[in-house]
Formats: structure tokens, sequence, C-alpha cells
């Protein structure tokens, strides 16, 4: 299991992370769970368990077609539902290219679910142990290595932005800094859904809030990890 550092918290609640690859991690999306807990994963499982002892081989459907499962990957899914079952203290998203992240404040239950998979292909976040309270008490923040010249991070959400802020923007490049798709797609679409802008200061801040309100999802505040003794 590879461990990372994560620098805030996850969806504004999650000091932990673990992310890992398996074949059948799309038998856990949460739309398919219809009738109680994990009952479409439990059904492919119980599918595959019979395959396996009637020496079949182990296929997953999709669009009509047989895609084999290797035997690792059937096991180590048997190990995340009973998991998963056993435990409401997660949060689940599974992801393209076969993975599967789940979120919790429990690092105990994420380093021993990923202690027991056979696959290599599992990865662990958690914060310094120096942050921890910090991000517990400020969920807005996000540690960086260098102090920021633009410390807030404004995200965006799926309502329309008025194009002249694209045209604020470029006026006034000395107070904030936007990434060229960002900017393509607001002056293009006036939609910035899961974009970003950098902010120099609260008081600009209020002013990209009169622009663009309505469609700011959230602001993050980026913190020097040689400034966190300050907080």
């Amino acid at each position: 299991m590879k461990l990372l550092e994560s620098r805030k918290l996850f969806f504004s609640e999650y000091l932990y992370k673990l992310v890992l690859r398996n074949d059948l991690t799309t038998i856990f999306r949460t739309e398919l769970q219809k009738k109680e807990k994990l009952s479409y994963a439990k059904r492919e499982l119980d599918r595959l368990a019979e395959d396996y002892q009637n020496n079949l081989p182990l296929v997953k459907k999709a669009w009509r077609t047989d895609i084999p499962i290797a035997t690792n990957d059937y096991f180590d899914a048997m190990t995340v539902y009973s998991a998963l079952y056993n435990s409401n203290e997660y949060k689940l998203r599974v992801d393209p290219y076969s993975t599967i992240t789940l979120f919790s404040n429990n690092k105990d239950f994420l380093i021993n679910l990923g202690s027991r998979l056979t696959t290599t292909s599992v990865w662990f976040w958690e914060p310094n142990v120096a942050y921890i309270e910090l991000l517990k008490s400020k969920t807005k923040i996000q540690i960086v290595d260098e102090p920021p010249s633009l410390p807030l991070k404004v995200w965006f959400n799926s309502t329309r932005v008025n194009k002249d802020f694209a045209i604020w923007i470029r006026a006034n490049q000395d107070k904030c800094r936007i990434g060229k798709i960002a900017l393509d797609s607001l002056e293009s679409y006036g939609y910035m859904n899961g974009l970003y802008i950098y902010l120099r200061d609260d008081k600009i801040l209020n002013l990209v809030t009169l622009l663009a309100g309505s469609s700011i999802r959230s602001v993050e505040k980026l913190v020097y990890r040689g400034d966190i003794d300050k907080y």
C-alpha cells in the first residue's frame, strides 16, 4: 500500500482517503443498490462465487460482453464488500478506470482494509499529524509548501457565469489567476463547473461575489505550512 500526504479535508469532512484498483469496482456503484445496502454487489459476488465453485470462468457483464475477471480481483471485491457492509464510517465513490475511492475519518478502518487486499494498486492518503487539528477546525483550508501570493481558491458550480466576468479577469491579472481551460470555458460558454480561480484577498473575493456570486461553489484558503503555528 502506497502512503501519500493529503493537504485538505476531502469533501470538507474526511481526513483520510483510500484508493484501490479492481475490475469489479462498478458493482459497488450506489445507484445500483436498489433494495438494501450493497444488494447489487452481493448479487454479483454470489453469482461469481457459484461460478468459482463450479470451476467456471469469472466474468462480468458489460454491454452484452463478458469481461474476464482475475481471481484476485474477485477475492479483493469480497474483502471490500465485507468491510463496507459492516461499517457506515465512509463515503464511497466509484471512479473511471476500475478504481474505487473510500473517504473516512476512521484511519484504522481504511488501513485495515487496504492491508487485507492482494492487489498492490492501493493508495492511502493522510495529513501530517501536525495539520490535523487545523484541518478539523477550519474545513476550507489547503496546506501548501510555499507562501501563496493568491491565497484564496474559488471553486465554481454549474450555474452559468456572466461572460463580463472574463473581461474583469483579463483586466485584473494582478488580482487573480485563472487557468487557460477555465478562462476559455468562461469566455466561450459562461460555464466554469468544477473549475477555479485564485484571488489576492477578501476584498477581491467580495467583488467577485458581486460579479459571479450564484456561481461560486466554495472558497478554500491556502495556508503556508510554515505558518501553521499562527492559526
